[in-house]
């Protein structure tokens, strides 16, 4: 059970919260507001961080939102962090990724029909994600070589930082899976 309340927009007290809920459902293109967000309804100010920080990270940039969505999934099975896999495993199928790709990459990373870049990226994402003292120049200077310049390596970075903490998150309040 989560230890923190899972707080519905009709639960909200705060003009703030029901605020960044609104924005929430309208910009994350899924017409909710998941449990990650809803478990920070008691705390506005933490709640607009998040988001800001969640929206800023994987909703804008060069990289497209299914790549950084791949490095989290991939950052939280390494950490067996249930929430944000299935979340986000989830999110990536319902953002039209197949089947054959969502189960391999989980199953069998290396047999996953995707380019070399994008598997490039994740693997980066996922070392800086889960060892970052592991990360040398020859991991930056091989993301170059398959065309990512320093912009899009800092949001692989950022999105590694991103789902880490989330990871942290979840797995310290035990948060419950949406209802999907």
């Amino acid at each position: 059970m989560t230890r923190f309340p899972i707080l519905e927009y009709t639960q909200l007290t705060d003009d703030k919260a029901r605020a960044i809920y609104d924005q929430i459902k309208a910009e994350l293109g899924f017409g909710i507001v998941p449990n990650l967000f809803k478990s920070m309804g008691s705390n506005p100010a933490f709640l607009e961080t998040s988001w800001h920080k969640f929206r800023d990270t994987v909703l804008k940039g060069e990289l497209p939102r299914t790549l950084k969505e791949m490095i989290g999934v991939a950052i939280s099975q390494a950490n067996k962090s249930d929430y944000a896999l299935k979340v986000h495993l989830h999110g990536l199928s319902a953002l039209g990724m197949s089947e054959e790709v969502l189960r391999t990459l989980i199953s069998d990373f290396e047999a996953c029909p995707l380019p070399v870049r994008e598997k490039a990226a994740i693997r980066f994402g996922l070392l800086a994600g889960t060892q970052p003292h592991n990360l040398t120049d020859a991991h930056f200077e091989e993301l170059r070589k398959q065309g990512l310049d320093d912009a899009e390596i800092f949001e692989i970075i950022a999105t590694a930082n991103l789902f880490t903490g989330v990871n942290q998150y979840t797995d310290s309040i035990a948060l419950e899976i949406d209802a999907l």
